[in-house]
């Protein structure tokens, strides 16, 4: 193992700093804008969880997320086409030898994501689902953080950043068995 490997990179993720009381936020139109359209995208999860799992006692949890992805598939061409003029504003020849082979490979996990839910809201239910899948999506996400995992940048779990997980797992075991 190389000098301070695994070690060094854990004591450069994990920051330990005081909390500040009164950081300065600056708030404008973008950052208003990300968090409207974000809310509305987590609204969209959580919608998308409970219409495939009401398809999947009707009809088959498989074709419930298959037809889910393909709608959503003509959905994103549409929006492709418009947002990269047919394709034509991509230098596809330098994408093609430029992008990491694991990032051709994105659709896994959201295909993943899909079957789950649809598999697991109609016996489980949409709060209980949604808020392990929130759960696990901020554990994942702190570590990709940490690690600067996939080109993300480098962000320290600091121990805010470690208390609201706790705070947040806390919170979904409370659902979860309540």
């Amino acid at each position: 193992m190389v000098k301070g490997g695994f070690l060094q990179a854990l004591k450069e993720s994990v920051l330990i700093e005081k909390p500040k009381l009164n950081a300065q936020l600056t708030f404008d139109k973008k950052l208003l804008m990300d968090i409207f359209l974000l809310m509305v995208g987590g609204a969209c999860t959580s919608l998308q969880g409970a219409v495939n799992g009401s398809m999947s006692i009707h009809i088959n949890g498989g074709f419930s997320s298959w037809l889910s992805f393909a709608i959503g598939s003509v959905l994103l061409f549409v929006f492709f086409m418009l947002d990269t003029r047919g394709g034509r504003s991509i230098n596809w020849k330098n994408s093609v030898k430029t992008a990491p082979w694991w990032c051709w490979f994105g659709g896994i996990p959201g295909a993943a994501f899909v079957l789950f839910i649809t598999l697991f809201i109609p016996y489980r239910g949409a709060a209980v689902v949604s808020g392990i899948t929130i759960c696990a999506q901020m554990v994942t996400s702190l570590f990709v953080d940490c690690f600067a995992f996939f080109g993300c940048t480098h962000r320290p779990a600091t121990i805010p950043r470690l208390v609201g997980i706790c705070l947040l797992i806390a919170g979904v075991l409370m659902v979860a068995l309540g």
